[in-house]
């Protein structure tokens, strides 16, 4: 599939109940949302040849990148998503979610990266990293989680938290604090 059938499927009218099903499609190079208001879909195993960009993208329904694989940078700098992102089982180089704003769950259980930062990200639910493995570096610095953290299992590289606030459940935040 090409980066601009993908655009055309996702800027379709959002109606809920529905989504785009793009499971397994094949991404064949760079694909640039930035800006753009999209529907709800599922790119669940999708395979992207090329760095992904959805710089202050608007995510209206259903957002699922379920063991989905990038071949570069997957950039969400200031998207914002009306219910979850669910992404477990992701493969990226980075993942860069800074200013991010999640109205629901963001679950990044079992995703495996060398860098992920969540500088200045609002996440209104929990966000998950259980099991994720982060090589060099995962930084939530100034974030807020409203509903709670998980990564047990997580192998996480340097932790920066600084002036992260976290309400709710915790699980393993102890051990990133050490």
């Amino acid at each position: 599939m090409t980066p601009d059938a993908l655009i055309a499927e996702l800027q379709k009218p959002w109606h809920h109940g529905e989504h785009f099903d793009g499971r397994a499609a094949v991404i064949d190079g760079p694909l640039v949302l930035d800006g753009m208001v999209l529907r709800g879909f599922d790119l669940s195993g999708a395979a992207f040849k090329g760095n992904v960009s959805a710089r202050g993208t608007t995510f209206l329904g259903l957002a699922w990148l379920m063991n989905a694989t990038i071949d570069g940078t997957l950039d969400l700098t200031g998207a914002r998503f009306m219910i979850d992102c669910r992404a477990e089982g992701l493969t990226a180089d980075t993942l860069c979610l800074d200013e991010v704003q999640v109205r629901g769950v963001l679950d990044l259980e079992r995703v495996r990266a060398q860098r992920i930062s969540l500088l200045n990200a609002l996440i209104m639910a929990n966000l998950t990293l259980e099991n994720a493995q982060i090589a060099s570096e995962t930084n939530l610095s100034n974030s807020e989680f409203l509903g709670g953290f998980w990564a047990d299992g997580a192998q996480l590289g340097t932790v920066t938290t600084n002036g992260c606030d976290l309400h709710g459940r915790r699980s393993n935040w102890d051990a990133l604090q050490a």
